[in-house]
This record gives C-alpha cells, sequence and structure tokens, in this order.
C-alpha cells in the first residue's frame, strides 16, 4: 500500500494524538525514563513535526521533537522522541520525520545533534557513535535505548565539543 507521506508543524489540536503514539511506544511510564531529565524545558521551536497521510492531514501517524542540550556550554540539539504508529511501522514515517526534522535544524544554524537510540536505524542519518569519535560524552543516569549518538549539522563542528564531558539539559 503506497501512501503519500506529508510532514507539517506540530499543532497544539495534535497533542492527544502524539500523547496516544508516545504512550504506545514507550509505555506511560516514559516519564521516568532518563532522556526527559531533557525534555523539562520546552521543545525548540519550530522543530516539532508530525507525519501524516496526504489525504487525512488530521490524523497523526509519527512524531519527532528537537529539545535544546549543551555540551560545556555549548549549544546542541537532541532529537526525540521520534515515534510511529504501530500500524504504520516500518513504511518511512519515521524516516521522513527524521530528514525533515534535520534539514530545518541544519536552515536554524543549529551545529550538533545528539540522540539515545539505536545505531543501526540511525547511522542512515550519518549519526556516528561516540567513539568513532574519541568522545566521552557521559549523560545524566542511563540512557535506556543504547549508546548515545551524534551528528555534526554543521562541518567540523564536533571539534568544537571537548573530548571528555557531559551531556547536559538546557539551563533553567
Amino acid at each position: 500500500m503506497d501512501h503519500k507521506i506529508i510532514v507539517r508543524e506540530k499543532k497544539e489540536i495534535d497533542n492527544d494524538q502524539v500523547e496516544y503514539i508516545l504512550n504506545k511506544n514507550f509505555g506511560e511510564n516514559r516519564h521516568q525514563r532518563t532522556v526527559y531529565l531533557y525534555r523539562k524545558k520546552s521543545p525548540i521551536k519550530g522543530l516539532s513535526f508530525v507525519s501524516c497521510l496526504n489525504e487525512d492531514p488530521k490524523t497523526v501517524i509519527g512524531t519527532i521533537t528537537f529539545y535544546r542540550t549543551l555540551v560545556s556550554n555549548i549549544n546542541c540539539i537532541l532529537l526525540g522522541p521520534l515515534a510511529v504508529s504501530d500500524v504504520f511501522q516500518g513504511k518511512g514515517f519515521g524516516k521522513i520525520l527524521v530528514r525533515k526534522g534535520l534539514e530545518i535544524a541544519k536552515l536554524k544554524n543549529e551545529t550538533i545533534c545528539f540522540v539515545s537510540g539505536k545505531y543501526n536505524y540511525y547511522k542512515e542519518f550519518d549519526f556516528l557513535k561516540l567513539s568513532s569519535k574519541n568522545l566521552i560524552i557521559n549523560a545524566l543516569g542511563n540512557l535506556t535505548y543504547g549508546e548515545l549518538l551524534v551528528k555534526e549539522l554543521k562541518k567540523d563542528c564536533i571539534n568544537l565539543l571537548p573530548l571528555k564531558s557531559q551531556l547536559l539539559p538546557e539551563k533553567q
């Protein structure tokens, strides 16, 4: 079944559908996970998207959000959560969200993006394991979805990061 997938900015009216998809994917206790320590402030304006079917743009199929984070006072972004309705997983709804989100992040002059996720999924978007750049960046607590991954949004910006540091939430 071929679908025309559209991506649009998330609207307030989408909140209930987005929460439902996130709860289905990560469980209703997802807010207790370490990564939510980085999501206490509001998402970055203009970097929250949903994917839908062209013929039904009011029904949310997938969602992606980005949050501000810091490494040694260097502004970075954190991708996530990314989730797709279970009926549509594996059909490109998540990948199109990641591509669009990273594209817009570059246009907004963001420099470095982190994600706590599965390397085999995110390597397609040029995310790297920290170890491949000799970086040791500790997160608050344990991240439950695998290794922390990093992607340069501007060439050579990763060289700004200290080889050993900590990923911190945006300052309160």
